[in-house]
């Protein structure tokens, strides 16, 4: 496996070399010349998420009984988008309530990361962030909520400056209680969605 990943990461610097010719410029010139390893480097963090698995975050605990809402809210992530190979970046919101068990609050940012550290698409972000919390929590209710700005949008195509997209999923008893769903909505700092 080590073999594999420094033949990858070869392979990449020797790809970021290429893209350096085909613009033009010379990949031997003194400020590019150690370029290629740090575009390698980069995209072999950027992209580390393949590399681990979402699942063996998961340390839950008893809930004791405890059945009202949790949000976890403004939690960072950066993620390449997988049509452009750009950066989108933004805040990851998730509030559920519990059955039985809780989740350790430091896993839902390990979660967001490991995802986020892949070639994406803001829904199937989303939606991969709350298929594991629903499997593996079967929560009450969940929602999570994804507000992110898109530099391919931004520097590309229409460049858009100003805009942001906002994708959500919620089920069961944030579907019937509204006054959890507000709460989390209050929580978040996003608009509440009627």
């Amino acid at each position: 496996m080590v073999n594999s990943r420094t033949g990858t990461y070869d392979s990449l610097e020797e790809l970021a070399r290429q893209v350096i010719s085909l613009t033009g410029e010379d990949p031997n010139r003194e400020g590019l010349k150690e370029t290629p390893k740090r575009v390698a480097k980069t995209y072999k963090e950027l992209l580390s998420g393949y590399e681990m698995d979402p699942s063996h975050e998961i340390t839950m605990f008893d809930s004791n009984g405890f059945n009202e809402l949790v949000s976890v809210t403004e939690i960072d992530f950066y993620s390449l988008c997988e049509h452009h190979m750009l950066p989108f970046f933004g805040k990851v919101h998730i509030g559920y309530v519990p059955d039985k068990k809780i989740l350790g609050l430091s896993k839902f940012s390990r979660i967001v990361d490991i995802y986020s550290r892949r070639l994406q698409t803001q829904e199937n972000l989303t939606k991969q962030i709350f298929d594991l919390l629903e499997n593996k929590l079967s929560p009450k209710g969940l929602i999570v909520s994804i507000e992110a700005r898109h530099l391919c949008v931004r520097m590309r195509g229409v460049k858009e400056k100003g805009s942001s997209t906002k994708t959500t999923i919620k089920n069961g008893i944030l579907l019937k209680r509204r006054d959890f769903a507000d709460q989390f909505f209050i929580d978040s700092h996003l608009k509440v969605i009627s």
